[in-house]
């Protein structure tokens, strides 16, 4: 997937990959060590130097805490809308990553728009002359469809800027957004840099309407002004970068 879509959540799954899991493959998050999870370059071929060149979203290297600590991969598809095709092409990106690092390889899938809502597990069959070749099991976590109050109750601050794109039966949008700011604004065990991510998500995806830094201002002056302060200074320059990349384009 390409575009502002796919930098951003990538920036948040690699900022909170724990949360990631948690919500999107639980089975698999209690049976690897988070905290020696590491995120490798992504850049694979089908056949060097001059095959096909491949290169999925996200790739991390992590230990299998039941299986003697062996090492096992995990790979994130980021995709704005469901394609019926993506099971095929999840299955080929396994495949080419197994082979080039010699690794069990996990896949997983993050639907922005359409696809089963919440956490879920998909298959891809594959099939030849009537029988049955292989068949593949990955991982998907739907957000469009998904309840926004109900991943607002979440303990993982990554499922409070998911929310922004769920489903909001709770009032209007600013209602949505100011929910979703919050719940941001109150965590405590936010650093700065890691609840702007969050906040800029949920700007992105419920528009301020012209009041977007007033609201972010309001929600963090009880617990430190200076960090709000330091936010809007933040967001200026993404706005202002943002600017000058549509200029140019």
């Amino acid at each position: 997937m390409a575009g502002g879509h796919d930098q951003l959540f990538k920036d948040l799954i690699q900022t909170f990959p724990g949360d990631f899991l948690r919500l999107a493959a639980p089975e698999i998050a209690s049976r690897i060590d988070l905290g020696g999870l590491e995120f490798l370059p992504t850049e694979s071929w089908t056949d060097l130097p001059r095959g096909a060149r491949r290169q999925p979203d996200l790739l991390a290297r992590v230990l299998a805490l039941d299986d003697g600590m062996q090492p096992v991969l995990l790979h994130i598809e980021v995709e704005l809308r469901y394609r019926s095709a993506l099971p095929a092409r999840l299955w080929r990106y396994n495949r080419v990553l197994s082979l080039r690092h010699d690794l069990t390889v996990h896949s997983m899938v993050l639907y922005l728009r359409g696809g089963p809502p919440g956490p879920g597990v998909g298959q891809h069959c594959e099939r030849s002359l009537g029988a049955e070749i292989s068949r593949f099991q990955y991982w998907s976590l739907g957000l469009s469809g998904a309840s926004a109050a109900e991943y607002l109750s979440c303990p993982e601050p990554l499922a409070w800027a998911f929310a922004a794109l769920m489903r909001w039966t709770a009032g209007d949008r600013y209602a949505h957004r100011q929910a979703c700011l919050r719940r941001i604004a109150e965590a405590s065990e936010l650093n700065p840099a890691e609840r702007f991510l969050l906040f800029n998500c949920v700007a992105t995806y419920l528009e301020w309407d012209g009041r977007g830094q007033d609201e972010i201002l309001s929600l963090l002056a009880e617990r430190n002004l200076e960090e709000g302060k330091a936010m809007m200074t933040w967001a200026e320059k993404f706005e202002a970068k943002a600017q000058e990349t549509g200029r140019q384009r």
